[in-house]
Order: structure tokens, then sequence, then C-alpha cells
């Protein structure tokens, strides 16, 4: 398989879940990062580990450091699995044992070993882009770099107050056929231009005049 061909993208609930990564250095700072950002629960392996790591370890709970090499047995009863040291055989040999529990894998320097790959990512709020070129890191951080030109804050606060709307809408109109047809109508490519033209009060308002006139039509 090559790398080019990881082409399903998924967004994993990752809540409680039990992850290993298996390296003390950048790479594992951040991948421990955005698991324990997922709300996973995190066990770390390595000998030595970075000092972002351990002060890490003592503001997150949910993260646990053990200060050892990896040994068998390790990945048992993991939900993922990240071999990121910079050891070929000893992440061949947390691959060849992931593979076994029947984790997901991602092995840092060599994508094709494992069985998933993780897009760059832009998140601002309740927004979540995610870019993946191939193997291009240059091209990816270019791609989301124009993301978040194209959707900044506005985009991100816009998205929060839908959020709202939408919690009110279910009260409204408790059926689903009837919610879709709502947004379909009301919630349009010329309105999110809008906000990203500057204008998101205006924005604002229109949804929430949709809102209010519910059934008021003839």
């Amino acid at each position: 398989m090559s790398y080019s061909q990881f082409r399903y993208t998924v967004q994993l609930n990752m809540e409680n879940r039990r992850c290993v990564v298996v390296g003390g250095g950048d790479v594992a700072l951040r991948k421990t990062k955005s698991l324990l950002a997922a709300g996973a629960s995190v066990t770390l392996i390595a000998p030595t580990v970075l000092p972002a790591i351990a002060a890490l370890q003592e503001a997150c709970p949910a993260l646990t450091v053990y200060r050892r090499e990896f040994h068998a047995g390790d990945t048992a009863n993991a939900f993922l699995v990240i071999a990121a040291t910079d050891n070929r055989s000893v992440n061949k040999a947390v691959a060849q044992e992931a593979k076994a529990h029947n984790a997901l894998l991602n092995v840092a320097d060599d994508p094709e070993a494992g069985n998933f790959s993780v897009a760059g990512a832009y998140d601002n709020g309740n927004l979540h882009f995610s870019a993946a070129t191939g193997g291009n890191p240059r091209l990816t951080h270019l791609l989301l770099e124009d993301l978040q030109q194209q959707y900044g804050d506005d985009v991100a606060e816009f998205s929060a107050f839908l959020d709202e709307q939408r919690n009110k809408i279910r009260k409204i109109l408790p059926g689903a056929r009837a919610r879709q047809e709502f947004w379909r109508k009301t919630l349009t490519i010329q309105l999110l231009q809008e906000v990203k033209a500057g204008r998101l009060q205006q924005a604002k308002e229109t949804i929430i005049n949709a809102v209010n006139c519910i059934g008021t039509e003839p």
C-alpha cells in the first residue's frame, strides 16, 4: 500500500479510548497532544522524554508516562497505537504487535507499515479542516494556511451560533425532514459568503428572523 492510498477520511470518537504512543521526542509529543485534545487516555512509553512531555504528564491525568523501553504486551487492549521512535527496529516491533492486537496503527517514519495516516489539520472552534496531499508536507501546510485565511474567526463564530439555533429548531420542529427543509432553504452558500465578507451580524439576523417566522407562514 502506498502512502497516497490512505483515502478514507474519518472522524473518530476518542473519548476515554486507550491509546499507546511509543517514543519520547517531538513527534510523540505532537501526537500525544492531539490524542489528549480528542479525549483519549494515553500511555506513552520511552526511555527518555522531552521536558515538555514531562510537563504534560504533570498537567494531564489522562496521560501516563513509562520511562523505559517498549516491552511485549504494551499494546494489549489499545484502540490506537503510534510508533514514533527514531529506531526503526523498535517501530517495527511496535507495529507487529499492534497489528496482532487489531489496533489502529500509525508508524511515524514508515506510514505504509500502518493502517491509517493523520492528515494535516486546522481547527478553529467548531471548524475542523483536514488536508492530505499524498505525503507532501509543504503543500499540506499551504493548503491549511489558505483554509485558515478563507474560514477564519467569523466563520467559526457563525458555526457556534448555528449550533445554538439548531437546538432551538429541534424543539420547534420535532420532525427531521422538516428541520432539513428549513436549513436547506435558510442556510445557503450566499449566506456563507456574507459571513466570509465580514457581514457576520447580518447573517446571524437572517437566521434568527427565519427561526422566528417558523409557523407564521400562511
